[in-house]
């Protein structure tokens, strides 16, 4: 995949962008991965049947970034002043 393609998915209803959830194996086309999208305006999920490398590609956008080792950046830890 090339990095600068844009890896966003639209809900067909409202064009807003989707957000990845999940993505399993297809139950009937096992060269193929069910990944499931959810527009939240419209309360809705979408699933498509898509190759296995374009769901790792949208797994890998929507996963969260990987914090450096050994930083705490936890929230609920303040710094003692």
């Amino acid at each position: 995949m090339s990095e600068d393609r844009d890896m966003t998915a639209l809900c067909p209803k409202c064009g807003d962008p989707l957000i990845y959830v999940t993505s399993v194996p297809h139950p009937k086309s096992p060269a193929m991965q069910r990944t499931t999208f959810v527009c939240y305006p419209c309360n809705r999920t979408w699933s498509y049947a898509l190759a296995p490398a374009m769901a790792e590609a949208y797994a890998a956008v929507a996963a969260p970034p990987l914090s450096p080792e050994g930083s705490n950046d936890s929230p609920d830890q303040a710094a003692d002043t």
